[in-house]
């Protein structure tokens, strides 16, 4: 056991290092006009922007914990969660994405409390809540001006043949495994039924917050580019770039998203806001939340050292 544990161990400070490379590699393919970086306002703010976006995945490595707890009854400790999910999190940079779902499952090597099937049904779990609070917000945000939006956007017809194509593979894929699904999906509707009122509402909660978190970061890095925004603009902006990070989300083998959710951030802004900061938002803000990630990292790595409480601070205590 302990052996396979050095393994899993030295494993996942080489799949950090390939996600710091391929981090890189991204920001440097990006034309990111760092001219904006001359202000020490700007600089402050895009840095506490990304710190508070940082913050908001550690709170997701926390939630991520105590959706554990619903599946298994098991409770686990919150800097072991914590530091695997944020690091796992790193992992989502590599092409394909998987990496980043297989990282969170150096859980089951680390305890004997949960197993793998346990961590991949919370792993979706996860993404169920996640999507159910996007549609709840993004409903909310622009609710019946969302459709007059998307009219505006003129989508080429190559995107037309890409998405026919990602569902006609979809398609294949489900009629091919077919059985497993149907098993999986029986396993999902069961936990779901397994769940209290209140915990399903918790974690809708959380994963709105956490939704939340990464719109306002967006928002925030928006107004720091100059972008003039009144209070009436605020809710709409936030709705938009949720229908555009929700697009990167679902994309099979966009790695974090990269790309797609800067493409559909242009349809739906480019005639809403001034252009040229819709594109120097869009790229920014990518690097504002690589940044944060990274600090999730750090912010991960130093609790799991500082402290020898089995449980979060406050928030948990709350919240689970």
């Amino acid at each position: 056991m302990k052996h396979s544990q050095k393994i899993v161990a030295v494993a996942g400070k080489l799949l950090i290092l390939a996600s710091l490379a391929f981090i890189v590699r991204q920001i440097l393919r990006y034309d990111v006009d760092f001219s904006v970086l001359t202000s020490p306002l700007v600089i402050t703010g895009l840095l506490l922007t990304a710190l508070a976006f940082g913050a908001g995945i550690v709170f997701g490595g926390f939630n991520y914990k105590w959706l554990i707890g619903n599946i298994t009854g098991v409770s686990l400790d919150s800097r072991l969660v914590v530091r695997i999910y944020c690091v796992a999190n790193l992992y989502k940079y590599i092409p394909g994405t998987v990496m980043f779902l297989v990282g969170r499952n150096r859980l089951a090597f680390e305890t004997n409390k949960v197993t793998h099937p346990q961590i991949a049904l919370s792993t979706v779990m996860e993404g169920v809540f996640v999507i159910l609070a996007t549609v709840i917000v993004i409903a909310f945000s622009v609710h019946g001006e969302a459709l007059s939006y998307m009219r505006q956007v003129n989508i080429p017809a190559f995107v037309w043949l890409i998405v026919g194509g990602v569902v006609l593979v979809a398609v294949l894929l489900a009629v091919t495994f077919r059985r497993r699904l149907r098993t999986g999906f029986k396993e999902l509707v069961d936990t779901m039924r397994n769940f209290s009122l209140a915990a399903k509402a918790k974690r809708l909660v959380t994963a709105m917050l956490m939704v939340m978190v990464l719109a306002v970061t967006y928002l925030v890095t928006l107004m720091l580019l100059g972008q003039q925004v009144t209070p009436a603009m605020v809710s709409a902006i936030i709705g938009l770039y949720l229908l555009s990070w929700f697009a990167g989300f679902i994309t099979p083998g966009a790695a974090g998203g990269m790309g797609i959710r800067e493409a559909v951030l242009l349809m739906f802004m480019g005639g809403y806001l001034n252009p040229a900061i819709v594109v120097s938002s869009a790229i920014m803000h990518r690097v504002v939340c690589i940044v944060g990630d990274i600090f999730a990292y750090g912010i991960a790595s130093v609790y799991s050292r500082a402290t020898g409480d089995s449980k979060p601070p406050g928030p948990s205590s709350i919240i689970s």
